[in-house]
């Protein structure tokens, strides 16, 4: 029973931080335009707070 549960510890602790920088990867992919590389997030400039 205590090797299962070592095991599913070192699985689990490798799928969870590889899902995570998984997410990451994609939001930051997303935030450029894969044609010509421009921000398609919205600018925002200092004087319009």
């Amino acid at each position: 029973m205590l090797v299962i549960s070592e095991a599913l510890s070192i699985v689990f602790g490798g799928l969870v931080p590889g899902f995570l920088f998984g997410l990451l990867a994609f939001r930051v992919k997303s935030r450029w335009c894969p044609r010509c590389g421009e921000s398609t997030e919205a600018m925002h400039h200092a004087d319009d707070r």
